[in-house]
This record gives structure tokens, C-alpha cells and sequence, in this order.
């Protein structure tokens, strides 16, 4: 189904609810009546293409809108990711560590494969929490500030004097496909443990650990063939202004 701004936003979210993903991210509140995807997104402040881009490729994922997301605005896709990020630190991931704690009280189990699938885990969710920082705490600011340097918000002087020494590619120096670990604590879950036969808890868990590394897949897509590229662009947009000062 091909999504359309005139659309109603409730008729969207009920052919694929994973549109919810997106809404979240976005900070849309829910409660839309018969209002369209226009209007929702113009009360929102929106880029009404933005939306529709995220949400077409969650509808067709064979799909992936780089070009049309690369022509959009990078505060929105910051916004997005920053969003995304909260999602994980503050429920997806303290929800699994919490799956695997309780695997520990269950019989049946011996309690060294728990432990050191405990270890594993928690030695990801360190590595996970430094690279979230960094593009929380560098990256994001940086092109926040590169947008307000193109826009005239931020004089190019000051952009220069704060990020002389940084630019997108010493990002993309560090950045590490984290979704890789994720999908090893999965093989390691289903190769080596041992639960009871009738063991929901562990299923719900293998699920659970295989829906955030597909979505870290997804989050490594937006910011390594959208965000990446993008803010190259911005990079040579400001130099070239800069030139003609």
C-alpha cells in the first residue's frame, strides 16, 4: 500500500501497526480521531515527507528510502535516532537483562551458562552505552550545530573555532555495527543453553533479543546510508559558503 499525506493517520497505524515504532520516535502523541497524516504532522510541526518516507519503508522493507531521506532535514533524523536511543537504554535492554536475572531462579538451568550469559550481556550493554554517548554527547551536537552554521543561527566563526578538529568521518572512525553482539548472545542462547522443555520465559527472551537486533540493523542503516552521508553534504555546503565570505 502506497502511504499518502491525505491518508488518516489511525487507518495507517491499523494496516501495520509497527507504524507505532515511528510515532513514538517521533514524539507524536496518539488519540488522531479522523485527522490525516497532513494534519497530524502539520500539528507537530512535521516534515509531513519525512514521516511518510519512515513509514512507507516500514511498510515496504525491500525499499529503504536513502536518497529521499537524504534530501530531508538532519534535525528531524537526529530526533529520531535520539529517540530511539532512549528506547533502548531506558526499556529494551533493562527488559532483557531482566529476562536473563530471572533465568537464574529457574531450575533446570545450570547456574554457570546463566552467569556467563549475564556477563556477556553486560559487557554489551558497557560498549553500548559509550557509543550511544558518543553520538549523544559529540556527534548529534556537532550536527545540530553545522545545521544552525548553514542556517545563519550559528556564525561559521564560532562553528569553525568549536569543531575544528571534528568532522563526520572521525564519527564513522569509531562507529561499530552494534547489532552484531547481539545476534551472537542469541546463537550462544540457542546453541549452548539448556532450559526446561516448557520454558516460556526463554522463548519470549530469544524473541525479545532478536527484535532489538533488528531494529539496531535498522538504526545502523539510518545512520550509516542516511545520517553519514547527509551531514557530508552539509560539510561541503559550509565550506563552499565559507569560501565566498
Amino acid at each position: 500500500m502506497r502511504i499518502h499525506a491525505n491518508m488518516k493517520m489511525s487507518d495507517v497505524v491499523q494496516f501495520n501497526f509497527e507504524v507505532l515504532v515511528v510515532l513514538q520516535r517521533l514524539q507524536i502523541p496518539f488519540g488522531f480521531k479522523d485527522k490525516s497524516i497532513q494534519t497530524v504532522c502539520d500539528e507537530n510541526d512535521m516534515p509531513v515527507e519525512f514521516f511518510l518516507q519512515l513509514v512507507q519503508w516500514f511498510n515496504e522493507r525491500e525499499n529503504f528510502p536513502q536518497e529521499q531521506l537524504i534530501r530531508g532535514d538532519a534535525e528531524w533524523l537526529i530526533i529520531y535516532l535520539h529517540n530511539t536511543h532512549q528506547y533502548y537504554s531506558h526499556y529494551q535492554i533493562p527488559r532483557i537483562e531482566k529476562e536473563i536475572e530471572y533465568l537464574e531462579k529457574m531450575s533446570g538451568i545450570p547456574d554457570q551458562s546463566v552467569q556467563l550469559m549475564l556477563e556477556f550481556f553486560r559487557g554489551y550493554i558497557r560498549e553500548f552505552t559509550e557509543h550511544i554517548e558518543d553520538e549523544e554527547n559529540t556527534t548529534f551536537p556537532y550536527i545540530l550545530a553545522l545545521s544552525d552554521a548553514l542556517s545563519g543561527r550559528l556564525s561559521k566563526e564560532k562553528f569553525h573555532a568549536r569543531y575544528k578538529n571534528y568532522s563526520i568521518d572521525k564519527y564513522l572512525d569509531h562507529h561499530s555495527d552494534i547489532e552484531e553482539k547481539v545476534f551472537d548472545l542469541q546463537s550462544i542462547l540457542l546453541k549452548h543453553l539448556q532450559p526446561p522443555a516448557s520454558s516460556f520465559q526463554f522463548t519470549n527472551l530469544i524473541l525479545e533479543i532478536n527484535r532489538l537486533g533488528n531494529d539496531l540493523k535498522d538504526h545502523t542503516l539510518l545512520e550509516e546510508n542516511v545520517l553519514i552521508p547527509k551531514v557530508r553534504q552539509m560539510e561541503r555546503e559550509l565550506k563552499e559558503q565559507s569560501l565566498h565570505l
